[in-house]
């Protein structure tokens, strides 16, 4: 720990060791991993004139290719805004989304009424307040057998939704990828890596951009050309999901790729609150809404047939197009 860091920097780090563990310092720039929950960097920043905060982030944060050590919730950037009492837990993707080509790495964070907004250059405004506050609640160990059907928490929901869209891709025969990242995972005893593509074909992107689509949640592929790609939005950002559509989108600017944001039904206004923004005008009529409930059924159809092993389907999923008002005012906070 830094000698001239505020008392608040240590007290939160106190908070985070009582929550998830030792902490163990690594890289050269606050970063820490605090038990084999969580991997963080930690920013602070005064309050300046007014509820403004401004913070000067370390290469290691934003460059996606530092690899933090896994962990069971993931990585997040925790900004302290002037106290222990205002600590932003931002999920690490959010944050290197909202970075991109920002040579400066600052960012700036302030209110309007209740409201925290984040701000970068070049980048359009995030309302970050769902994660004021938002300590991630740790994973339960590994289920039995005999628990594997029991209500999943929203983390296991993500995992859920995740593996279903890759059973459903494989019955509609497509070879199905998911970020390098998640091919450790499995679902109800089904590893990823040994039912999706160990690399992604070669689609004549730019590396930053082969980047940005190799770590969208799920695709589909049929003869070694995207033919649906997916964005699974538990609880995370919906923003940084649509921000790596977006990317696919004006990559190929002329795709057929049908591109879904699958959300629980409850998230569907949030979806369609953040797809209205202009920077998202190309994506928007393209992005279909998915909801968790109508993949779930989806994948109870093919296993009631025959098992569901080897079961050829088409047409499972069918997603919703919104419709956008030219005149629409947008929300408080959007």
């Amino acid at each position: 720990m830094r000698s001239n860091a505020p008392h608040f920097v240590d007290e939160v780090v106190r908070q985070l060791r009582r929550r998830y563990g030792k902490s163990i310092p690594f890289g050269k720039s606050r970063l820490y991993q605090f038990g084999e929950a969580l991997t963080c960097s930690i920013n602070y920043s005064k309050r300046l004139r007014g509820e403004k905060y401004f913070f000067g982030l370390a290469q290691e944060v934003v460059d996606r290719r530092y690899n933090y050590p896994q962990t069971r919730l993931g990585a997040f950037v925790i900004l302290l805004c002037g106290g222990a009492d205002k600590v932003l837990m931002l999920p690490r993707s959010l944050v290197i989304e909202a970075m991109r080509n920002v040579p400066t790495r600052k960012l700036d964070v302030f209110t309007e009424g209740e409201t925290y907004i984040l701000q970068t250059t070049g980048h359009p405004k995030i309302n970050v307040t769902e994660f004021l506050n938002a300590f991630p609640t740790a994973k339960p160990p590994e289920q039995s057998s005999d628990e594997v059907d029991a209500p999943p928490s929203p983390d296991r929901a993500h995992l859920k939704i995740q593996g279903g869209l890759i059973e459903l891709g494989r019955a509609e025969g497509c070879s199905v990828w998911v970020p390098p990242n998640d091919r450790n995972l499995s679902y109800k005893g089904q590893s990823f890596a040994s039912t999706t593509l160990e690399r992604l074909p070669n689609f004549g992107f730019d590396e930053n951009t082969r980047r940005i689509v190799q770590n969208i949640d799920v695709l589909w592929l049929i003869r070694n050309v995207i033919h649906r790609a997916f964005e699974v939005e538990s609880t995370t950002s919906i923003y940084s999901g649509l921000l790596r559509l977006n990317d696919l989108v004006l990559a190929q600017p002329n795709n057929q790729i049908a591109l879904f944001i699958v959300a629980p039904t409850g998230r569907r206004e949030k979806v369609f609150n953040q797809l209205i923004r202009p920077s998202f005008n190309a994506l928007a009529r393209q992005c279909e809404f998915l909801s968790f409930e109508k993949v779930d059924n989806a994948v109870s159809r093919i296993e009631s047939l025959t098992g569901g092993k080897g079961v050829r389907v088409s047409g499972l999923l069918q997603g919703e197009r919104f419709e956008f008002d030219d005149h629409y005012v947008y929300p408080t906070g959007v």
